[in-house]
């Protein structure tokens, strides 16, 4: 997993079977909630975003302000920041088949 701010790969939970596994930002703060499937600490999204599934730039569409999805070319995460909704990244999360 990486920080959807900076692109930086999470430092993940200490062990395999910990009861609420978070995977953290050192430099942002963010983080995700495997158990839950939930991002927290994320800031209001911009104008640029990062590939939490392989830490690459999002490209945002449309391209004039305001962007309302971000699309990632290299493995399909999507974010729609109308809904605030994240599609593709449980395949990304440690530990699903």
């Amino acid at each position: 997993m990486f920080c959807p701010v900076c692109g930086r790969a999470l430092t993940p939970p200490p062990r395999a079977k910990v009861p609420y596994p978070m995977h953290v930002c050192s430099a942002d703060g963010v983080v995700y909630d495997e158990r839950r499937a939930q991002w927290y600490g994320l800031p209001e999204v911009g104008e640029s975003l990062h590939c939490p599934g392989c830490g690459a730039a999002m490209e945002g569409e449309p391209k004039e302000p305001p962007t309302r999805i971000f699309f990632c070319y290299q493995c399909g995460t999507t974010y729609d920041k109308g809904r605030g909704t994240w599609y593709g990244v449980a395949y990304h999360a440690p530990g699903t088949p």
